[in-house]
C-alpha cells in the first residue's frame, strides 16, 4: 500500500520510465523494415487501383480505394525520406524517437496531400485553400514538436 502522494508519483514516474525504456529497446531497423513493407504494399495497391478500377463505373469504391492506398503509400514514403534525412543530418545517432517523429510528419504530409487531391478532384483547390491547409499542418506539427525532447 502506498503511504503518500510522493510515493505514488515516484512509482508512476518509474512505470513511465520503464515504458519508455521498453520502446527504446526496439531497434530502428525493425520498424523501418515494417514501414518499407507497408509502403511497398501501399504503392502496389495504388497502382492496382489505377490500373484495374474504372472511376466512372464504380465511383465510390474507386475513389475510396484510391485515397486509402495513396495515403498509405505516401505516408510510408514520406516517413522513410524524413527518417533518412534525419539520420544523414545527425550522423550515426539514430533514436527510436526520430523514427516516431518522422512517422508523425510523414502522416501529416500525406494527409495534407490527400486533402489537396480531394479538393482538386471536386474543383475547390485554390492557392489560398492550399496555403491554409499547409499552415494548419505546420501548426499541428509545431504543437507536437514542442512536446518532443530529442536528446
Amino acid at each position: 500500500m502506498l503511504k503518500s502522494k510522493e510515493d505514488y508519483n515516484s512509482q508512476t514516474m518509474n512505470n513511465e520510465y520503464e515504458e519508455q525504456k521498453k520502446w527504446n529497446l526496439i531497434p530502428h531497423y525493425k520498424i523501418l523494415t515494417i514501414i518499407i513493407f507497408a509502403t511497398l504494399l501501399g504503392w502496389t495497391a495504388f497502382f492496382l487501383v489505377l490500373q484495374k478500377l474504372d472511376p466512372f463505373n464504380n465511383t465510390d469504391l474507386a475513389l475510396s480505394l484510391f485515397f486509402a492506398s495513396s495515403f498509405m503509400a505516401l505516408s510510408g514514403t514520406f516517413t522513410i525520406l524524413l527518417f533518412l534525412l534525419k539520420r544523414w543530418r545527425t550522423g550515426d545517432n539514430v533514436y527510436i524517437k526520430h523514427m516516431m517523429v518522422s512517422m508523425r510528419q510523414g502522416i501529416l504530409l500525406s494527409l495534407c496531400t490527400n486533402i489537396c487531391l480531394g479538393l482538386l478532384a471536386i474543383g475547390l483547390l485554390r492557392i489560398w485553400n492550399g496555403l491554409i491547409l499547409v499552415i494548419l499542418m505546420m501548426l499541428i506539427e509545431f504543437y507536437f514538436s514542442g512536446k518532443d525532447d530529442l536528446k
